[in-house]
């Protein structure tokens, strides 16, 4: 059984803590591989790629994210690592 989605985003949350961004991206992002459509792995994938400067990618992870998970939709207004896309969703 593969790693849960949960696991790679938590892999990543050192570097996002440290503010390298893209590596967190990169670092969980390997979740895609089995859970490509998980709503919380693309959330925070979302949030990773919006700060390291990537807000297409942004944009696609977290309209896969709001697809799959209403809680999403509130996590998401009051998420500031969010808002330079908000308003594209």
């Amino acid at each position: 059984m593969p790693p849960s989605a949960f696991e790679h985003w938590y892999a990543a949350q050192p570097a996002y803590e440290a503010g390298d961004h893209a590596r967190a991206y990169e670092i969980a992002s390997a979740g895609l591989a089995d859970w490509p459509d998980n709503p919380v792995l693309n959330y925070q994938l979302a949030c990773f790629a919006t700060l390291s400067g990537d807000e297409e990618a942004g944009l696609r992870h977290l309209r896969i994210a709001l697809a799959g998970d209403e809680r999403t939709r509130g996590w998401a207004a009051e998420d500031d690592d969010l808002a330079a896309i908000l308003d594209r969703v």
